[in-house]
């Protein structure tokens, strides 16, 4: 999809109440469906930005979503195709966006971003991986950076149709030091969680993206070069043992960079990812195992690639993290030949 050329689908007016706030949704697929429909049933007025084949669809039924969450038909959004027809029918200006377009359409959005609206309103990442909130700040400044970790999951069924399969935790939201008052964080996670997506503010929201880049990291590559759900990697000691080498490896960048995190040492968190969070979300199949067996690009460059990019500028070796990535950029290739 290029957000800067097509047209706009569809307005529906929202039901709006005096405190609601003024959101646009930045990359509507799985994710940014099931934060923007929760967030307009909850009487916000949501302006979505996505594909024509699922904006047509939630014209004319409805976002459906379903799952863990129950089952719920949400009408009252706007959508759009490109940023351009949203400027040319939404004159009230957005209290945030919440983008939660691909880790490597960012920068390409963000710039699309900033020529339609040059003050944007604060910028809510609520993606996958590392770099997505730097490129924020570079771009907007700090003080209208927020970052997001999210920890549940959703899979895209059709067109207008999303289901939410897990929930390990609690989604976080944090600003970075010297920027965006905590006040107005606070308040976003207070909407969420009354629109039923369970958040809390942070002064620290870089813990909260490593701890999800651990996550993300030890399961989605894995799973998608296995073909299997989360749960399925606790069955083998091998791919036990090589989660708990692809942990440790990112343990040796954190300790390279000074960062520290909630758990000491690799086996802290692999005895957590083991017996808590991959049983929080056995069911699930990472969102890169579908864009794989959709023949769509991956987001392992903002994972395990990143982090062994930033490794080697430390001089480590990684060699798990670096297989991974070879192997998945590998399946990519295949996915492209004729």
């Amino acid at each position: 999809m290029n957000i800067t050329q097509q047209m706009g689908v569809f307005q529906q007016p929202a039901n709006r109440n005096n405190s609601g706030m003024n959101l646009l949704v930045l990359g509507s697929g799985a994710i940014g469906s099931v934060f923007g429909g929760f967030l307009a049933k909850a009487g916000h007025h949501v302006c979505l930005i996505g594909r024509h084949a699922h904006l047509e669809a939630i014209k004319d039924q409805g976002l459906i979503i379903e799952g863990i969450w129950g089952r719920h038909v949400v009408k009252n959004m706007a959508g759009y195709e490109s940023l351009a027809a949203l400027k040319e029918k939404e004159t009230a200006l957005f209290d945030a966006v919440l983008l939660t377009v691909k880790s490597y359409d960012t920068e390409s959005v963000l710039q699309a971003l900033l020529a339609c609206f040059h003050e944007p309103p604060p910028i809510v990442s609520l993606q996958n991986g590392l770099g997505n909130i730097e490129k924020i700040e570079a771009r907007a400044g700090k003080e209208k950076t927020i970052g997001g970790r999210v920890i549940f999951g959703v899979e895209f069924m059709e067109p207008g149709r999303v289901n939410v399969t897990v929930s390990a935790d609690k989604t976080m939201l944090g600003g970075l030091a010297g920027g965006i008052d905590r006040s107005f964080v606070e308040r976003l996670a207070r909407e969420l969680t009354a629109a039923g997506i369970l958040s809390e503010a942070t002064d620290d929201i870089n813990k909260y993206i490593w701890g999800k880049v651990l996550y993300n990291c030890a399961l989605n590559g894995l799973a998608t070069l296995l073909n299997v759900h989360y749960g399925a990697l606790l069955a083998s000691d091998s791919t036990r043992e090589i989660m708990h080498q692809v942990v440790t490896e990112i343990f040796h960048v954190l300790r390279a960079y000074g960062i520290t995190l909630d758990w000491r040492e690799p086996e802290e968190y692999t005895e957590l990812l083991f017996t808590t969070l991959v049983p929080r979300t056995f069911d699930h199949h990472p969102s890169m195992l579908q864009d794989i067996l959709r023949h769509k690009r991956t987001e392992i460059d903002a994972l395990n690639e990143a982090v062994v990019q930033m490794g080697r500028e430390q001089g480590l070796d990684l060699p798990y993290n670096w297989a991974i990535t070879k192997l998945i950029k590998a399946q990519e290739a295949l996915n492209r030949r004729p």
